[in-house]
């Protein structure tokens, strides 16, 4: 038998299985780790208990507001109306419990605070053993005693000592151009072609010499005036005086005296009027209070009253009754806040008083973008044109703001005489008013054509285009123009002045050019529909009759205004009731005068170019006026009779033709019964005409 051929096995050992276990890191803290600490009140301090607890909450309370109404003296103000006066909306929490008023509301307390203090459990660390079948704890070896008989010498390895040498910084060197030395100026030489010096080295040491820098005058930075030139006043701040208790009581015995079921609710105190808002029962007609309107005035022994049923945006009747204490609103007041201040997105905003809920009201004309402004004598309509004026002096430098002023009274608009901010000096003559309104139209054109060529749609994209670099020219300023008494200019010059307030009115907005008119005869005559239907806003004070006010508003109200400073300011979503701000005349004289050390005036044209081109208007409106002056002058008379007969014109155009031919010194003034004499000759016509070649 084979002897089967035996494989040797080689015994391998194999390592033993563990499972190696991490020691749990104590990371960037070490051993501080977090403990919660004891509960401290913010309040009581730490005479509380540590105990956390559940709160307990009650569901379905109702309302909130309203749960304590019976414990209030008066009523509560919404959210925006607390943080308005207060600053937050938890102004009733003023009374919070402290420390030592915390016995007297919940009596004495039967915890005893402990002042032990806690002390800290050190827990060993534990030591993991690796998990294995057959391991073994290693045996600690002993440590061999430090003292021997023999101890063989330490080996100490020699390492030379570094030197520490001082480095010595050195300044970075940085490549700079060196100029040359300049070049010594040298004779001519002449000689037949080239010279010692190449052409090109001529034109680098051309090109290498230092040019001189521009000179640029900087501009000279404007001083707006201060807000500290105006004086304020405080106003009271009791809501509920005792006369306002009592009124609220009348009007309530009216209602029972009528059987009217209705109440006052609530009350609003302004400045000079307060509003009584109050509630009706279902299925009371609202009409039923504006009819017992001249008794509700009787009783409550007023001047005079103004119902609006109902309030918009309230479910409430408003009944408005003059104060017996009324109070002045001052300009400072009004214009010494964030909203007018620092709104520089609205350049033309201006400031105009304060209405019945003790808000300030502002305007921008830009939003508006014309005005009327209307009232009788002394009811408050030029404090209104000052305060206007004024507010926009406060916000526009010259460059950015232009004026044109119209001032038939001669004394209204005098403080601004001289003002770098006009672009011609106050105007008092009524034809030469026709004359500036022409311009204005004549700019509002030119402006259009600008917008169109450099892709602009109206002033104010124009201005940012400006700003970017991609148009080059100067910044278009705002035109305001402000007439102060409409009804003379349309006295005088109805025509003219007519059709230029509404080519202005109808266009002119987005050229940057606003209107601002003010008249004292709110009549028909005077605020044609024309004028009116392209004006918005308006501002109505006090009027004599219910006519005027309709004239105004389109409805009643301005005949039962207070006058001093009362108004109704008309805007496209409802009219609001406010008092008018006043300024004094030593304020706008103190702003006028600040500014005029400033800047000089820097009129655009005079009055004697603008009473030319009155002139040179009267005469391009008439189609034969070339005709008649050379009748005239080859006839050697300057009859009325002779022209009417030969033009066939009536006597009144023929005498305005005849005037017009002296103005220019074609034929002489009127010596009594003796005929004109003619002065000139057909040439000198030819140059007076500009027909000369």
């Amino acid at each position: 038998m084979r002897k089967q051929k035996e494989n040797p096995q080689l015994n391998i050992e194999k390592e033993k299985f563990i499972i190696f276990q991490f020691v749990k890191l104590e990371g960037i803290r070490g051993k501080e780790k977090y403990k919660s600490d004891r509960f401290v009140s913010p309040i009581f301090g730490r005479s509380v208990k540590d105990v956390v607890t559940v709160p307990f909450t009650v569901k379905d309370t109702g309302d909130t507001t309203r749960r304590f109404d019976a414990f209030r003296t008066k009523a509560k103000l919404s959210e925006e109306e607390a943080k308005e006066k207060y600053g937050n909306k938890y102004y009733e929490f003023t009374n919070i419990v402290s420390n030592k008023t915390r016995t007297e509301y919940f009596g004495e307390s039967n915890y005893v605070p402990t002042n032990e203090k806690e002390k800290e459990e050190v827990k060993e660390r534990t030591i993991i053993k690796p998990i294995a079948r057959n391991y073994r704890e290693p045996v600690q070896k002993e440590q061999e005693s430090p003292f021997k008989a023999y101890q063989e010498p330490k080996r100490v390895a020699h390492v030379p000592p570094v030197m520490n040498e001082k480095k010595i910084e050195q300044e970075p060197v940085v490549e700079t151009y060196k100029r040359r030395a300049p070049i010594e100026a040298k004779d001519i030489v002449t000689s037949d072609f080239g010279s010692n010096q190449d052409l090109d080295d001529v034109l680098q040491d051309e090109v290498r010499k230092p040019q001189r820098e521009i000179y640029k005058p900087k501009e000279e930075s404007y001083i707006y005036p201060s807000i500290k030139i105006f004086s304020k006043k405080q106003r009271d701040l009791n809501d509920k005086p005792q006369w306002l208790l009592d009124q609220i009581d009348v009007i309530n015995a009216t209602f029972e005296q009528f059987g009217i079921e209705a109440e006052v609710t609530d009350s609003r105190k302004g400045p000079t009027v307060t509003r009584y808002e109050v509630s009706l029962d279902p299925g009371v007609n609202v009409k039923r209070i504006s009819g017992i309107q001249d008794n509700l005035m009787m009783n409550l022994s007023s001047q005079s009253i103004r119902i609006e049923a109902p309030i918009p945006g309230k479910p409430y009747v408003g009944i408005e009754v003059p104060n017996v204490k009324t109070e002045i609103v001052a300009f400072g007041n009004v214009v010494d806040t964030k909203e007018f201040l620092e709104d520089m997105e609205h350049p033309l905003k201006v400031a105009l008083g304060v209405d019945i809920d003790g808000q300030n009201i502002y305007v921008d004309i830009q939003a508006m973008p014309h005005g009327l402004i209307a009232g009788a004598t002394n009811s408050g309509k030029s404090v209104c044109v000052n305060t206007v004026l004024v507010s926009l002096l406060l916000k526009n430098s010259p460059k950015d703001l232009k004026l044109i002023l119209i001032d038939p009274k001669m004394v209204e608009l005098t403080p601004y005489n001289d003002l770098p901010h006009l672009i011609t000096p106050v105007i008092t003559d009524v034809k030469m008013a026709a004359a500036a309104l022409n311009w204005a139209v004549s700019e509002m054109e030119k402006r259009y054509q600008t917008f169109s060529q450099s892709r602009s749609r109206d002033i104010r994209s124009y201005n940012d285009n400006v700003k970017r670099g991609l148009i080059d020219s100067e910044k278009m300023p705002f035109i305001v123009v402000v007439i102060d008494e409409l009804a003379d200019l349309m006295a005088v010059a109805a025509h003219d002045v007519e059709e230029s307030i509404q080519r202005l009115t109808q266009k002119a907005r987005a050229a940057g050019i606003h209107l601002l008119v003010a008249t004292q005869r709110p009549s028909t005559d005077v605020v044609k529909g024309t004028i009116k239907s392209n004006i918005p806003a308006r501002i109505a004070f006090k009027v004599a009759s219910f006519v005027d006010s309709t004239t105004i508003l389109d409805g009643a109200g301005a005949e039962a205004l207070l006058g001093k400073g009362d108004m109704l300011l008309k805007r496209s979503d409802r009219t609001h009731r406010l008092q008018g701000a006043f300024i004094p005349d030593e304020e706008i004289y103190a702003v006028t005068d600040f500014i005029r050390e400033q800047y000089q005036p820097q009129y655009v044209f005079q009055h004697e170019a603008l009473k030319q081109q009155a002139h040179m208007r009267e005469v391009t409106s008439d189609d034969l006026f070339e005709s008649v002056a050379y009748f005239v002058v080859q006839t050697g008379n300057a009859s009325i009779n002779n022209i009417q007969k030969e033009f066939t014109i009536g006597f009144n155009r023929a005498q305005k033709l005849v005037e017009m031919l002296e103005e220019y010194e074609i034929v002489s003034r009127h010596q009594g019964t003796k005929a004109r004499e003619v002065l000139v000759t057909t040439m000198e016509l030819k140059e007076i005409l500009g027909q000369n070649e």
